[in-house]
Protein backbone atom coordinates (compact mmCIF):
# COMPACT_ATOMS: atom_id res chain seq x y z
CA UNK A 1 0.00 0.00 0.00
CA UNK A 2 1.45 3.63 -0.83
CA UNK A 3 0.48 6.45 1.65
CA UNK A 4 -1.38 9.18 -0.09
CA UNK A 5 0.29 12.36 0.51
CA UNK A 6 -1.73 16.07 0.88
CA UNK A 7 -0.59 18.44 -0.24
CA UNK A 8 -0.98 22.10 0.74
CA UNK A 9 -2.99 24.31 -1.28
CA UNK A 10 -1.26 27.16 -2.63
CA UNK A 11 -1.97 30.67 -1.94
CA UNK A 12 -3.97 32.74 -4.54
CA UNK A 13 -0.76 34.87 -6.44
CA UNK A 14 -1.57 38.14 -7.60
CA UNK A 15 0.28 39.80 -10.11
CA UNK A 16 1.40 43.45 -10.28
CA UNK A 17 2.87 45.55 -13.13
CA UNK A 18 5.72 47.28 -12.72
CA UNK A 19 8.32 49.19 -14.89
CA UNK A 20 11.99 49.08 -14.59
CA UNK A 21 15.21 48.90 -16.59
CA UNK A 22 15.94 45.43 -15.10
CA UNK A 23 12.89 43.92 -16.25
CA UNK A 24 13.57 44.43 -20.50
CA UNK A 25 14.38 41.10 -21.09
CA UNK A 26 11.41 39.66 -18.74
CA UNK A 27 8.17 38.39 -20.23
CA UNK A 28 6.35 41.71 -21.38
CA UNK A 29 2.90 41.04 -20.22
CA UNK A 30 0.26 40.96 -22.77
CA UNK A 31 -1.81 43.78 -22.19
CA UNK A 32 1.55 46.06 -22.68
CA UNK A 33 2.49 44.17 -25.66
CA UNK A 34 -0.64 44.56 -27.34
CA UNK A 35 -0.28 48.78 -26.72
CA UNK A 36 3.31 48.61 -27.65
CA UNK A 37 2.60 46.84 -31.03
CA UNK A 38 -0.17 49.00 -31.76
CA UNK A 39 1.75 52.37 -31.33
CA UNK A 40 4.30 50.79 -33.57
CA UNK A 41 1.38 50.50 -36.52
CA UNK A 42 -0.81 53.18 -36.26
CA UNK A 43 2.46 55.76 -36.13
CA UNK A 44 4.34 53.50 -38.86
CA UNK A 45 0.65 53.93 -41.02
CA UNK A 46 0.80 57.95 -40.24
CA UNK A 47 4.32 57.74 -41.19
CA UNK A 48 4.03 56.06 -44.71
CA UNK A 49 1.06 58.26 -45.32
CA UNK A 50 3.17 61.82 -44.27
CA UNK A 51 5.94 60.48 -46.65
CA UNK A 52 4.09 59.98 -49.42
CA UNK A 53 2.09 63.75 -48.70
CA UNK A 54 5.95 65.06 -48.32
CA UNK A 55 5.67 66.09 -45.11
CA UNK A 56 9.25 64.52 -43.98
CA UNK A 57 8.79 66.26 -40.34
CA UNK A 58 5.56 64.91 -39.37
CA UNK A 59 7.11 61.73 -40.89
CA UNK A 60 10.20 61.23 -38.88
CA UNK A 61 8.12 62.67 -35.71
CA UNK A 62 5.39 59.71 -36.19
CA UNK A 63 8.19 57.04 -37.06
CA UNK A 64 10.08 57.60 -33.71
CA UNK A 65 7.20 58.30 -31.22
CA UNK A 66 6.04 54.64 -32.81
CA UNK A 67 9.95 52.73 -31.77
CA UNK A 68 9.87 54.71 -29.02
CA UNK A 69 7.03 53.67 -27.79
CA UNK A 70 7.22 49.63 -28.52
CA UNK A 71 10.71 49.82 -26.80
CA UNK A 72 9.08 51.62 -23.75
CA UNK A 73 6.43 48.40 -23.33
CA UNK A 74 9.35 46.16 -23.40
CA UNK A 75 10.29 47.50 -19.60
CA UNK A 76 6.91 46.32 -18.50
CA UNK A 77 6.65 43.23 -16.60
CA UNK A 78 4.75 41.17 -13.89
CA UNK A 79 5.76 40.20 -10.90
CA UNK A 80 3.88 37.89 -8.37
CA UNK A 81 2.75 39.36 -4.97
CA UNK A 82 2.15 36.49 -2.51
CA UNK A 83 -0.59 36.30 0.12
CA UNK A 84 0.34 35.55 3.61
CA UNK A 85 -1.73 33.08 5.89
CA UNK A 86 -4.39 35.16 7.55
CA UNK A 87 -4.87 38.30 4.86
CA UNK A 88 -7.03 38.09 2.26
CA UNK A 89 -6.90 39.27 -1.31
CA UNK A 90 -8.22 42.74 -1.97
CA UNK A 91 -8.90 44.10 -5.64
Amino acid sequence: MVAKRKYKRKQPVKRKTTFSMKSYWAPTPNKMRKIGDSLLGIFSITSMSSMIMDNKTLAITSLIIGVVGKVLSNFFTEEPVYIQEGETQSD
